[in-house]
């Protein structure tokens, strides 16, 4: 299973975003490692399909990084990362700062389409949770928990989902308590 996380680096002029889709620890990010060191993945289902093209993966084996080391986007200010991104593309965002330091966020996607609500853009329709590694685990299970309730009261005409949409961004920020959640559009 993919763990994708995109990777926001901070640049003088904003950020630039980076895909990586098994996923990278924050630690492994730094002057030496700036995409997170060769990456692990298990390319062998990848390689059965392709060899038979006349493609060899093989070749390039000591060039892949855990992130891409091409932005799909560049100059990007935060608030606007947060207002576009597609909170239902990504697992969680790392915010790389010009020291290394890295923030860790869980992409929290407020979309009920696939619980019995309307399909919507899922760009900006969501929240970025500030998480330790630690904490991940727990914290991605209570937000499905508050997910799935908030579409039980929709689907019951309980509440309508702008109010579902507003309630979950709440629960986001207490959940974050004194640390900064970033709610999308």
């Amino acid at each position: 299973m993919a763990d994708r996380t995109l990777v926001a680096y901070a640049r003088d002029d904003g950020y630039d975003l980076h895909y990586a889709h098994e996923g990278v620890h924050p630690d492994a990010l730094g002057p030496e490692t700036p995409f997170g060191g060769p990456t692990e993945r298990d390319l062998a289902r990848v390689r059965d399909r392709l060899e038979p093209l006349g493609v060899d993966i093989d070749d390039a084996a000591g060039a892949r990084t855990a992130v891409d080391p091409t932005p799909f986007a560049t100059d990007r200010s935060w608030s606007r990362v947060v207002a576009t991104l597609d909170y239902r593309a990504y697992d969680r965002v790392l915010r790389v700062a010009d020291s290394w330091t890295v923030d860790r966020f869980l992409v929290c996607f407020f979309g009920l389409g696939d619980r019995g609500g309307a399909d919507r853009d899922a760009r900006g329709d969501g929240a970025l949770l500030p998480v330790e590694t630690s904490e991940e685990p727990f914290a991605r299970g209570w937000f499905e928990g508050v997910k799935s309730t908030v579409a039980d009261s929709v689907r019951c005409s309980v509440r309508d989902e702008r109010d579902a949409r507003s309630y979950m961004a709440g629960r986001v920020r207490a959940f974050a308590g004194d640390r900064a959640a970033y709610v999308g559009a």
